[in-house]
């Protein structure tokens, strides 16, 4: 059993709690420790645990990672007017192949899925998100991802499709539940016009940097829609993480805290992964506080997944170029979502995606949103 291979959270991060305030995270979690063993998941709502594997982000061979410094930052912060019960599970411990390692992340993944627990994991590389999927796929589950990375990860040494990346792997496993990916934060000039036109032909969402940081709220639906976030840590500028990456564009930290905190609020998120972190204390302080808003965003969720139609909701009709589009307003949350109907069947019952204020308007002008448009395409493809 998975579980059970964990690694203790080492004595030298719980020496912190004694010279920390009661009120702090280190003094409040339930934690697997050498002594006490794995905590009891009842009550539970919210567990970490941290990826030793190193291998996929150019590391010599079974080095693993130190992610002490992540958890003593952690720690150290303060909790927020929660009601969330929270477990650190510890580590899982770098296996003697890199997909043992994956094997080990699933198994852990699929055990909190079934216990109805939001698992948020840091360390490793965007290959831990194929351990996360394939729990989805287990249990013929469809499945939205979103990534927040500043590239799509489909190609690799000059090919459109690389065998090495984790998103071609995604796209080529079977079975494959993924209806939907979504990517935040890509820079142009580091995405190949062929993985472009890739992620258009496959009807795939994408919002660019610039776009994205002049309005963050534009990402509230997508995570909506999200089961899976991958966030990945050389999204952020370099200078605000002191690692020798040489991004020079990214987002800044409060940005990347703000982004965690809409993966938080969703109501459907099941799992979060942080990634590729760089060796350095404001990486380590990044990363715990990511997982202080993920927490603080979940205490604030509404719980309307899946969004019901026929109480404390308003429907709205409008007519756009030739098309009646079906919204819906929660009266609760005041959220939008838009009704669409697979074209190739009409016997097929009807959907809703997540969609905005703005997405309302824009149709009651005369323009179809994309999202509706795109959700529509995959459904023939």
């Amino acid at each position: 059993m998975a579980i059970e291979l964990l690694t203790p959270v080492p004595d030298e991060v719980l020496s912190i709690r004694s010279i920390t305030e009661s009120q702090t995270i280190g003094n409040k979690l339930k934690i697997h420790s050498e002594k006490a063993g794995i905590p009891s998941f009842k009550g539970a709502r919210i567990a970490i645990v941290g990826i030793q594997e190193t291998r996929s982000i150019g590391q010599p061979h079974q080095r693993k990672q130190n992610l002490n410094g992540i958890r003593k930052a952690l720690y150290s912060l303060y909790i927020g007017n929660w009601n969330n019960n929270i477990i650190d599970l510890g580590d899982i411990p770098i296996g003697e192949k890199e997909k043992d390692s994956h094997k080990a992340l699933h198994d852990i993944a699929k055990e909190m899925y079934q216990r109805n627990i939001l698992l948020i994991a840091f360390g490793g590389s965007q290959e831990n998100t194929l351990g996360l999927c394939s729990v989805f796929n287990e249990f013929e589950v469809y499945y939205n991802l979103t990534s927040i990375d500043y590239k799509f990860d489909f190609g690799g040494d000059g090919s459109l499709i690389s065998p090495d990346s984790y998103m071609s792997k995604l796209i080529a496993n079977r079975p494959n539940y993924m209806t939907n990916f979504c990517n935040l934060g890509y820079q142009s000039y580091k995405v190949a016009q062929d993985e472009i036109d890739l992620m258009e032909r496959l009807y795939f969402e994408s919002i660019r940097l610039g776009t994205l940081t002049s309005d963050l709220k534009v990402v509230e639906p997508l995570m909506r829609d999200s089961d899976i976030v991958s966030m990945d840590m050389t999204a952020v500028k370099s200078n605000e993480l002191q690692g020798g990456l040489t991004q020079v564009n990214g987002f800044t930290a409060q940005q990347f805290c703000a982004l965690a905190r809409y993966v938080g609020i969703s109501d459907r998120v099941r799992f979060v992964g942080l990634c590729n972190i760089p060796e350095s204390s404001a990486s380590s302080n990044l990363t715990a506080q990511s997982v202080w808003y993920i927490i603080e965003g979940m205490h604030y969720r509404v719980n309307e997944h899946p969004f019901s139609t026929k109480e404390n909701s308003v429907r709205y009709l409008v007519s756009c170029d030739d098309q009646e589009l079906i919204f819906y307003q929660s009266s609760l949350s005041k959220r939008w979502w838009l009704e669409v109907q697979p074209e190739y069947d009409s016997n097929l019952e009807s959907v809703l995606i997540s969609c905005s204020e703005k997405d309302f308007y824009l149709a009651e002008k005369g323009t179809v949103p994309e999202r509706w448009w795109k959700a529509i395409r995959r459904s023939i493809i």
